[in-house]
Order: C-alpha cells, then sequence, then structure tokens
C-alpha cells in the first residue's frame, strides 16, 4: 500500500463524484487509515466487497446496492514497507539522519533498522514507519507518522565500498554501520562523527 491516498465516494453505476469527503472520513488518508478501514470493514461486514484496479486504485462498497468509495493511491508518497527483504534490495546504503554525517550500511543493516522501526508494538502497531520512495531510497523513523517526525532516516541505494573495514568487536556490526543516537540493536561503542 502506499502512504497516502485520496478518497473519493460515488455512485456506483456511474462513477460520478459527489463530494469528495465521506461523513466518516477525510478527503485525503495515509496508507495505514485505508488498511485499517478495510480490515475492519472486510472484517465485520460479511457482504462488503473490495478491488484493486490495473492502476492500483482500491474501490470499496459495502454491497451492490452502497455507493463505491475509491482510494486513489499517490504514488509519490512512497510504498509502505511491510517486508523488509522485499523492497530493500541494493547491496549498500548512504545513510543520513539524526544530525549524522552520511554513512554507508550494507543491506542487512538497514533491513534490520527499518524491521526494528515497524517492529509491532504491544497493541500490534508499529511505533515507527518506514517507506520505499519512487526514486528507490527507503525513508524511515522509529516513531511517529511520516512526514511529522524529525527523527527521519534516509538510505539511498549506492555502490558498495571496496573494503567494508573492521567489525565491531562487540556486536559484530560494521563500524560504520553504528549509530548511537538509535541503536537499532546495535551498541554504541563507535561514536561516528556528526554534523555539527
Amino acid at each position: 500500500m502506499y502512504a497516502r491516498y485520496t478518497q473519493t465516494i460515488h455512485h456506483d453505476d456511474t462513477g460520478i463524484p459527489v463530494r469528495e469527503a465521506p461523513g466518516y472520513g477525510r478527503p485525503h488518508l495515509s496508507g495505514d487509515a485505508v488498511r485499517a478501514f478495510l480490515g475492519g470493514s472486510l472484517g465485520f461486514w460479511l457482504s462488503s466487497q473490495a478491488a484493486v484496479t490495473d492502476d492500483e486504485t482500491i474501490i470499496y462498497r459495502q454491497t451492490n446496492g452502497h455507493s463505491a468509495i475509491t482510494f486513489t493511491p499517490d504514488r509519490d508518497s512512497g510504498v509502505i514497507i511491510t517486508h523488509p527483504e522485499r523492497y530493500i534490495t541494493a547491496d549498500a546504503y548512504r545513510v543520513t539522519g539524526h544530525g549524522r554525517l552520511p554513512q554507508v550500511w550494507t543491506q542487512a543493516a538497514v533491513r534490520e533498522a527499518v524491521a526494528e522501526a515497524t517492529r509491532p508494538g504491544p497493541i500490534d502497531w508499529p511505533d515507527g514507519w518506514a517507506l520505499l520512495m519512487p526514486d528507490g531510497s527507503v525513508r524511515f523513523a522509529p516513531r511517529g507518522f511520516p512526514w511529522k517526525s524529525a527523527d527521519v532516516y534516509i538510505a539511498e541505494p549506492t555502490a558498495p565500498p571496496q573494503a567494508w573495514g573492521p567489525r565491531c568487536g562487540t556486536c559484530g556490526w560494521y563500524e560504520t554501520e553504528h549509530d548511537p543516537a538509535r541503536g537499532w540493536g546495535r551498541c554504541s561503542s563507535f561514536q561516528p562523527p556528526t554534523d555539527t
């Protein structure tokens, strides 16, 4: 799913929009909100119908006699990453974030950071988020919602270095992959330089 959708409600026989904001919601929704709505509606109403068109638009209606609701994706907003192994495929990434100078991380390090940022909490909902952007970069944060968090990390595909350098004797990750500000499951024995 995409990070943002525009929703419209229309008569299912003509497709002409009659209002931009259905009574239960807003004209623009996050992908998580669309997923939650569809999950709740399809699970509760046995007669609910949902389909995805070839252009990735989602069409939902409760029954044949109800008006259809259309969720149109904003492709520039990025795709929500739910399975890092499917989306994070470059050999290396140039990672910036949280006031750190850019560091080069392996694919495994970026996957683990994204998996940690999106790990479900005690109520089965992640504290953070991760998006695959149209340019192939990955944006992720350990908490908050897309575009509202100052603690955003950006991982851009890059060529791997000739040599990765030494591994940390404490955690086993490369020294360039340490980020004491967040940890990402790694030790904080190595302090990378900051941009201040």
